[in-house]
């Protein structure tokens, strides 16, 4: 396949050598799942809402993480924050030299939770509601915020672990990652039970720990619920110890391990217990079909485009 070769994080050979948790996520569930997304390139001709409400989401509330950490004013870090919102989810007309020719208008993910409008309010609100944490942000011994590192770390030989950390808190003594995610559901203690074990979670804690040259006890998760007329917000903590990272580490290398010998045999089986998790894999309809027409089918409601790379620094 020519994109293989297109990323930093495959080698020569179309192996991937540098492994981030999406990728360790996809290669645990499903092997074909994996090639298809990753190693080809294929991603929905539509993108999901909930992958667009909480990428806008996190990166909001990354940028005023950044802000705050250089010195900017709260209530100016918040009016920028929401200006960046307002301009990233504003659909301009251009011409073919990307000119503006007119107004445009705001995007319109058509879903009735997951709107521009609640994705301004939840961020503000969010703001609004830990504007005094505890949770608070760690000062480095050079003086500088933890916040902001996309890592790199080598695991094994070969065998690079990569990421990024968006900021390192101190909560009752006690240092966590912090991470926030979006929900459409009611968010109970259950929410937080999908996160343990979890290749991300469990990431984020072996990545603190070499990255800060500290104990890190965990990741806290603030979670948002979103809904019509309001914006509900839960904190979960997840707490990873050194036995666990340990097994993790274990239980990654030999993903790993066993993904790049299938890969290398170019064998990628289906996993039939993945296809219906999460409301469905995006490919099923794909598998469903003779293997001679799959790649018309992906032709028809998919397209190649350029993918996240692990080794791509933010």
């Amino acid at each position: 396949s020519q994109t293989m070769t297109t990323l930093k994080s495959f080698d020569a050979n179309g192996i991937q050598y540098a492994w981030d948790a999406t990728s360790l996520s996809s290669a645990s569930k499903c092997m074909r799942f994996y090639y298809y997304k990753h190693m080809e390139g294929w991603q929905p001709l539509f993108k999901s809402v909930h992958l667009i409400f909480g990428g806008h989401y996190a990166r909001a509330l990354e940028l005023y993480a950044q802000a705050i950490a250089a010195g900017t004013e709260r209530e100016t870090a918040v009016r920028d924050i929401v200006q960046y919102l307002l301009e990233e989810t504003w659909d301009y007309d251009r011409d073919e030299n990307g000119e503006e020719q007119s107004a445009g208008k705001p995007q319109d993910w058509f879903h009735a939770a997951k709107t521009r409008e609640t994705l301004v309010r939840s961020v503000v609100w969010y703001l609004e509601e830990f504007e005094d944490d505890p949770a608070k942000t760690v000062i480095l011994a050079n003086g500088e915020a933890a916040v902001e590192y996309s890592f790199s770390l080598p695991i094994d030989d070969d065998i690079l672990y990569c990421g990024h950390i968006d900021k390192l808190v101190s909560y009752d003594d006690d240092k966590f990652v912090m991470d926030q995610k979006t929900s459409g559901a009611t968010v109970t203690p259950r929410f937080f039970d999908q996160f343990s074990p979890d290749f991300q979670m469990s990431g984020y804690s072996f990545a603190g720990k070499i990255i800060f040259d500290m104990p890190i006890s965990g990741v806290i998760i603030d979670a948002a619920q979103i809904a019509v007329g309001f914006t509900r917000f839960s904190r979960g903590f997840v707490h990873r110890s050194a036995p666990v990272l340990e097994d993790w580490l274990v239980n990654t290398l030999n993903v790993i391990g066993n993904t790049r010998r299938l890969a290398a045999e170019e064998k990628f089986p289906m996993n039939p217990a993945s296809c219906g998790n999460y409301g469905g894999c995006e490919f099923r309809k794909i598998c469903q079909r003779a293997p001679e027409h799959r790649d018309r089918a992906l032709a028809a409601d998919f397209e190649r485009k350029p993918r996240w790379d692990p080794l791509e620094q933010r």
